[in-house]
């Protein structure tokens, strides 16, 4: 499963993947089209235009083992700008917008923080749907004040949406949050000026409605977005690992955590092709991205994927922590259709 270097789709949203080394001759593209661009090395990508969002983001590749850099594409001419700590990119319909902060002790009130910042960036510009958020910072599962740091992002993304007057259930955005070995909190979104319809997982509990064993708040995140905008449906499939109810399901066995993880995939697929006018999704019509806890052998997890996904899936490896110290595998993704 090889994970092709391709142009964007002649659809309204897309993303790529590139290598270093092919930015420059796409530079004039990126420069007039593109939302944001995202490095998955130790260091900022470099040969990007210095209008387009851009961060670097510790979670190493580990197949294909280089450096490689997503790019969200619009078919449309884009503009943007900074407001504070987040650089924004818009095309009228969607906006990508990308912050980084120090990821210390306080990860509660930096996390607050920078979604507050969000939430009135998307009021000012008009875009006030919050399709997909994904996160990242270091030391997710360490112990900090008593209470876990992921436990406590999860108060301060709450906080953050109570005081800005948006929901905390129900209508919430697909989200990750990723464990990094070192870096600050950065927090890379997308958002539209129509509503994206939010997907459950008849197989799980809502995140936002888990009891108080994973902490006093809940997880702030639907399962799956689908946005339909100008002729295209478009799918945000959230983190998702091996979670059944609530409960992590397999600990120590990375094969049977990826099955479990599939099976959960495959049920929001089902789910979101019974809403009305539903695209007829695959999953050959999505792309990935795993996350592989380090020190977790990706060969189980490759096997289990390369046996259940179609021969031309597309499937970026990435080194992480998981949000659930016993889980050691999570995958993501994204599709787009049009009629």
């Amino acid at each position: 499963m090889a994970l092709a270097m391709v142009t964007p789709a002649d659809r309204a949203l897309s993303v790529l993947y590139l290598r270093p080394a092919e930015l420059p001759a796409m530079a004039g593209l990126l420069d007039t089209r593109g939302l944001g661009a995202v490095g998955f090395a130790r260091d900022r990508p470099v040969g990007l235009p210095r209008s387009l969002p851009q961060a670097g983001i510790t979670a190493p590749p580990i197949h294909p083992d280089e450096p490689l850099v997503e790019i969200w594409m619009s078919t449309h001419p884009t503009t943007g700008g900074q407001t504070g700590a987040i650089a924004w990119r818009c095309d009228g319909q969607h906006l990508f917008g990308m912050l980084q902060a120090d990821a210390g002790a306080d990860i509660r009130g930096v996390t607050e923080q920078a979604y507050a910042a969000v939430c009135r960036l998307l009021d000012q510009e008009g875009y006030p749907h919050l399709v997909r958020v994904w996160n990242y910072f270091p030391a997710i599962n360490r112990e900090e004040a008593g209470l876990e740091r992921y436990r406590q992002f999860n108060i301060g993304r709450q906080d953050a949406f109570l005081r800005a007057n948006r929901p905390i259930a129900g209508a919430l955005p697909a989200a990750c949050a990723l464990g990094t070995p070192t870096g600050p909190l950065t927090v890379y979104f997308i958002a539209s000026r129509t509503a994206a319809i939010p997907i459950e997982n008849p197989r799980q509990l809502s995140a936002y409605l888990y009891p108080g064993e994973y902490g006093p708040r809940s997880p702030s995140f639907s399962r799956a977005t689908l946005l339909r905008s100008e002729g295209q449906t478009t799918v945000f499939v959230s983190g998702t690992a091996s979670i059944v109810g609530h409960e992590s399901l397999h600990p120590g066995d990375a094969a049977a955590q990826t099955r479990e993880t599939l099976a959960n995939i495959a049920a929001l697929v089902f789910a979101l092709n019974r809403e009305p006018h539903g695209a007829g999704f695959t999953l050959a019509d999505f792309r990935y991205k795993a996350y592989v806890r380090p020190g977790c052998a990706l060969e189980p997890i490759q096997w289990e994927l390369a046996s259940a996904l179609p021969a031309a899936a597309e499937v970026l490896f990435l080194q992480a922590d998981i949000c659930r110290h016993e889980l050691l595998v999570e995958i993501e993704a994204f599709g787009s259709r049009s009629p």
